[in-house]
């Protein structure tokens, strides 16, 4: 199942197929163009369920919307470029041949290749090559996975470059039946001693082998970049969110079409269970082994949820009626076409599929989301949005910047 990555009006709702998130903005009574030659093979789903959304939402101000966002969550720097470097890698490649060290010393981090031999024979998976091994600890510092007792212990006093046997006694309660208990030989060969990465200390090579960059600025300019790209889509949607939240307040949901939110939980659940127990497994009994709760509780927690995802939709279902928002086709095929590339699909009907019951479903529930996109849109675009200075709190009355 492929995660879907657009972005939507919503949070996460499902129609029966979706593993992600991705919520399904109910239906659009004011837009006709939503399901002109649209015909769903489902006629239980939620998609299908007729209402005027003038029945349900009672507007407020849309149009004066006015929202406050701290410039400090979006700005880069020097220090964030070297923290995200840092974490780079710390992630990906945590150390580096110490060529000052030529004798392994206790609390060392060596680089070996190894061979596992139990009565002289190799088993298997006991050999492996280019292991990182913590003296200090026992264990692979990169994986987070420990040694069995005693295992790097021949290490210490070994020079680079040499080969060293080392006998073993695997633990009784080891995973291995055939080696809980039993004596064996590792044969190492000491490849390198290692030191941690430092972020000061990394040269031209280091950059091109592990992250394929030239030089080291280029190197942190493509970081730079990369976060300055990071911040100011987090700007569009911690705006889009601040305005769902202004106007969820400004605007009154009096009801849901009925049987819509019914049908939505059948719909979530369904496609959670699809996803998850496609082996046959209850859906009881996973939720319960994995997430330690019962499918009654499941249920409760999806149909708040996939409630307030319903509320949200009908506001902007019925902002786009007032506005007379229009579909139109050119726009939608851009629209999925960034679902294909963001989500790795390869056909505009695999998306439809994935986001409906079935291919035309999914269609229709995706023409309303765009159409309900086009209708936030509208809203975000005529809204204040203020930003407080970096030095200053939210909510403090000297202003940095003001856009609108």
């Amino acid at each position: 199942m492929k995660r879907k990555t657009v972005s939507i009006l919503l949070v996460c709702t499902a129609i029966a197929a979706i593993s992600g998130c991705g919520s399904k903005p109910g239906n659009n009574s004011g837009t006709e163009a939503l399901t002109e030659g649209t015909e769903t093979g489902n006629p239980n789903a939620s998609i299908n369920i007729e209402y005027n959304v003038d029945d349900y939402v009672k507007l407020g101000d849309y149009k004066n919307v006015e929202v406050t966002l701290n410039e400090a969550d979006y700005q880069v720097n020097d220090e964030t470029v070297k923290n995200y470097v840092e974490q780079m890698i710390s992630y990906y490649s945590p150390y580096q041949t110490d060529e000052s060290k030529k004798v392994v010393e206790k609390g060392d981090v060596v680089n070996v290749n190894y061979v596992g031999k139990k009565d002289g024979e190799a088993f298997k998976d006991g050999t492996a090559d280019n292991q990182l091994i913590d003296t200090a600890t026992n264990s692979n510092p990169a994986m987070g996975t420990g040694y069995i007792e005693g295992f790097s212990d021949g290490l210490i006093g070994v020079n680079v470059g040499d080969t060293v046997d080392w006998d073993v006694t695997f633990p009784e309660d080891y995973g291995n039946e055939e080696l809980k208990g039993q004596k064996a030989t590792f044969t190492f060969t000491v490849n390198s001693i290692q030191k941690p990465v430092k972020a000061d200390e990394i040269d031209d090579k280091f950059v091109k082998e592990n992250f394929g960059a030239e030089t080291v600025d280029a190197f942190y300019s493509d970081i730079r970049s990369y976060l300055d790209q990071e911040a100011e889509a987090k700007k569009v949607s911690d705006t889009r969110s601040a305005v769902i939240n202004v106007l969820t307040e400004r605007c009154e949901v009096t009801g849901y079409p009925e049987g819509m939110l019914d049908a939505r939980l059948d719909e979530y659940v369904e496609g959670f269970r699809k996803q998850y127990c496609s082996d046959g497994t209850e859906l009881g009994e996973f939720l319960e082994k994995n997430y330690n709760m019962t499918q009654e509780d499941f249920e409760n927690e999806s149909r708040e949820y996939l409630e307030t995802n319903l509320k949200q939709e009908l506001i902007f279902e019925a902002i786009a009626k007032k506005e007379k928002v229009e579909f139109d086709q050119e726009g939608f095929n851009q629209h999925v076409s960034t679902i294909m590339s963001n989500g790795g699909f390869a056909t505009a009907e695999e998306v439809y599929e994935s986001y409906g019951s079935d291919q035309a479903s999914g269609e229709k529930y995706l023409k309303r989301v765009y159409v309900d996109n086009k209708a936030l849109s509208l809203v975000v675009d005529q809204a204040k949005v203020t930003y407080t200075k970096a030095e200053e709190p939210q909510g403090t009355e000297a202003v940095q910047d003001t856009q609108q």
